[in-house]
């Protein structure tokens, strides 16, 4: 997590209209109309989609709550109250529940309604909570300690911790790849490194150091190559193969990425930098390569992809009311080779 207050002094609350790439031709992010979210005072921290229920989950940090946006519609449904002090980190999807999971400051998870869309329980933490990351297969819930030395396995029925697990520390974004069938954590310490978690006995069962990428905050898997992808705040992506957990090849992006988002369908990560930038990764068969970097309001440093349109959701603060917005590919790309 990278809290970002009261950014958005250029580019901020007016839409963008096509977002020219320094890369080739035919790679525009067209923007829609942005979506306001009101507060009291803002900044956004992680984002995710509910792709079944078509909709765009933001944590929106200073403002205690949950943005709840139609992304059809492009409008925002809902704006759940998390409660004084909770801020607003990691957000998790639980289909077979039902639920909506965020990540609290005050030592909490927020259990929210997914249907109704209102707060329904607090699960009580032994600390701050950050990332958050969901296994459908055997309805867990992982949520890591703010700059702490855990990570907790919680029941997504029950919202009961059945697990502790210890880490080297200053844990970051945290991912469950259902292939693998492996829980993948950041780790913000130097050297920076990945951890792997196996959710059969919540244990880690192994370090990858990640170097050159250096204090490591996003992190994204493609399932279908069986790579991971770990960005550092020095601007440096690691693309680790997850069978043996070597370096592919490193991806020099924009500094001071927070969160990374995956498209399956393109192949592409998108890696947006608060100083402005959002730098574009193609996946290749041979690792990936930087395809573009393009001009995004200052202080956005996290989003989301829906993998139904390809559309890439921003997230960024500015003078008279915080924003969503969506960013679509000109022409919808071609994907890369599936395998490496």
């Amino acid at each position: 997590m990278m809290k970002q207050i009261g950014f958005g002094l250029a580019l901020a609350a007016a839409a963008l209209g096509s977002l020219l790439p320094s890369g080739a031709s035919g790679d525009e992010l067209n923007a829609s109309p942005p979506v306001a979210v009101p507060r009291s005072a803002g900044y956004f921290d992680y984002m995710t989609v509910d792709a079944k229920m078509r909709r765009l989950l933001a944590a929106h940090s200073a403002n205690d709550s949950l943005a709840i946006v139609d992304m059809d519609l492009g409008t925002l449904l809902k704006q759940v109250d998390l409660g004084d002090g909770a801020g607003g980190a990691g957000v998790a999807v639980d289909e077979r529940d039902g639920k909506y999971f965020v990540g609290a400051a005050n030592n909490h998870v927020v259990d929210i309604n997914r249907k109704y869309m209102v707060l329904q329980a607090y699960i009580t933490m032994p600390g701050p909570v950050d990332a958050l990351a969901f296994d459908p297969s055997n309805d867990t819930l992982y949520a890591d300690e703010d700059n702490g030395t855990h990570v907790w396995a919680i029941n997504g029925h029950s919202d009961k911790i059945v697990a502790t697990i210890d880490v080297p520390g200053k844990p970051e974004y945290i991912q469950y790849d259902p292939v693998t069938d492996r829980v993948y954590q950041n780790i913000d310490l130097s050297p920076s490194s990945v951890l792997v978690i196996g959710p059969g006995n919540n244990s880690v069962v192994a370090t990858w150091l990640v170097a050159p990428a250096d204090k490591v905050h996003g992190l994204a898997v493609d399932s279908a190559t069986g790579r991971v992808f770990s960005v550092g705040l020095n601007g440096e992506l690691a693309v680790i193969d997850a069978k043996t957990g070597t370096i592919v090849t490193e991806v020099t992006v924009a500094p001071r990425v927070d969160q990374i988002a995956f498209d399956p369908g393109t192949k592409r990560v998108y890696c947006p930098s608060a100083t402005g930038v959002l730098s574009v990764v193609q996946e290749t068969a041979d690792g990936a390569t930087l395809l573009s970097s393009i001009s995004i309001p200052r202080g956005t440093h996290t989003l989301a992809v829906d993998p139904k349109t390809h559309a890439v959701w921003i997230s960024y603060g500015a003078p008279d009311s915080d924003y969503v917005e969506k960013l679509t590919p000109s022409v919808t790309p071609s994907p890369a080779p599936s395998g490496p």
